[in-house]
């Protein structure tokens, strides 16, 4: 009876330990996410939330109208590395990993996908792929982000658009829009929370102008991956907590009373 209830005791702790970090969820919801209202958010407001850490990047996958050609001088594609805050809460990093390059039409819809395994990132923008497996680590959020803003006197009607986007089959069920001037550019931010890795995000982007076209960042948008600081732990982890409590509970099952000397 002894054992007996020491092993209900261990099973009811496992438990609760699951389900203070989140892991147990019904199967209907695992692929749920919720949206986060962030019309207002600003890019300093942003990396002041990496700064304190309160979200830490995880990567990010970009879209530019950098030179707008196949040429190497500019890149129009990018899977960039985190930025992160360093001793003096400056933050560093942010370089490419992978580039591609791409010549843009204006107010033409371009088809996009983004896949994350949690060691694989892939990130296709037309019939062009472009991967990397130099970036690992949590994903709970995505911050889409689109800014325009314009660079002569002779670019005007100038929009980044990020529409029709689907998570994990599911349509998310907002579009996001920057109109820039040349007075000040213009940025939005859409925030895509309770996720987790794999995901697959597509969607389609639309990048307009009238007369000269813009350059390098001044039309882009951006995909940050994030984590939260109470992210779900990796499925490689819950594997091992659970792994180590049945290894506690067998333990407990063939100890027997004995003699210490």
């Amino acid at each position: 009876m002894i054992r007996l209830n020491n092993f209900l005791n261990q099973q009811k702790l496992l438990l609760l330990s699951l389900s203070a970090i989140g892991i147990i969820v019904a199967p209907s919801q695992a692929s749920a996410f919720s949206l986060v209202n962030r019309d207002s958010l600003t890019d300093k407001q942003f990396n002041d939330l990496l700064i304190t850490k309160e979200y830490t990047e995880t990567f990010v996958a970009e879209s530019r109208m950098g030179n707008n050609s196949l040429g190497t001088a500019e890149r129009e594609l990018g899977i960039n590395s985190a930025l992160l805050p360093n001793a003096v809460g400056q933050l560093i990093g942010g370089n490419p990993v992978a580039s591609g390059q791409r010549t843009w039409t204006s107010g033409t819809p371009v088809d996009f996908i983004l896949e994350y395994n949690g060691s694989v990132v892939n990130y296709t923008v037309g019939s062009q792929k472009i991967s990397s497996t130099a970036l690992t680590g949590a994903a709970t959020d995505i911050f889409l982000r689109t800014f325009a803003q314009k660079n002569s006197s002779s670019t005007s009607n100038i929009t980044s658009t990020l529409t029709n986007l689907v998570l994990n089959g599911k349509a998310v069920g907002k579009s996001l829009s920057s109109a820039g001037t040349a007075i000040s550019g213009d940025v939005d931010y859409l925030q895509i929370s309770n996720i987790t890795s794999p995901f697959k995000l597509t969607g389609q982007s639309i990048f307009s102008w009238t007369g000269t076209a813009p350059q390098r960042s001044n039309l882009a948008y951006q995909i940050k991956v994030t984590s939260g600081a109470t992210s779900v732990p990796e499925p490689g982890t819950v594997a091992a907590l659970i792994v180590a409590s049945g290894m506690g509970i067998a333990g407990a099952k063939r100890k027997k009373p004995g003699f210490c000397f």
